[in-house]
């Protein structure tokens, strides 16, 4: 705090030394030097030319046997639309049925960061994680 109240000594009136100060500013009124950090868009650009291509696959979801074809096209970088209509038909069973092989397709793409959503009735996407919808 001494350094801020300190005057300053001049030895000889010719010599012109000129000390500026700055002091911090709260950054309300002026400009400031601090930008907010944000999402460097060629990080995306790059994962994507890793990418060569970028495929729609289709499937009929039928059974848990299912499930590491969907994880694979994940891991590739694939989008995955699964026909969910044989198992989303009303019945109790084959409904339970639908749960397990989504949780389970959950479960498993948790790493890969993946999104699912729910098209219809009868379509399910699922979707790697440099893809928004």
């Amino acid at each position: 705090m001494r350094s801020l109240f300190r005057r300053n000594r001049r030895t000889d009136s010719s010599e012109k030394s000129t000390v500026q100060r700055t002091l911090p500013s709260l950054g309300v009124f002026s400009s400031t030097k601090y930008t907010k950090p944000q999402q460097d868009p060629r990080h995306d650009i790059k994962r994507l030319a890793e990418l060569e291509e970028v495929f729609i696959k289709s499937k009929k979801l039928e059974s848990l046997a299912d499930v590491p074809f969907v994880v694979n096209e994940i891991r590739d970088g694939n989008i995955v639309l699964l026909d969910i209509s044989r198992l989303n038909d009303g019945n109790d069973q084959t409904h339970l049925e639908l749960r397990r092989i989504i949780e389970r397709i959950r479960g498993e793409t948790r790493s890969y960061m993946a999104d699912i959503a729910l098209i219809n009735d009868s379509c399910m996407i699922v979707t790697p994680s440099f893809v928004s919808f």
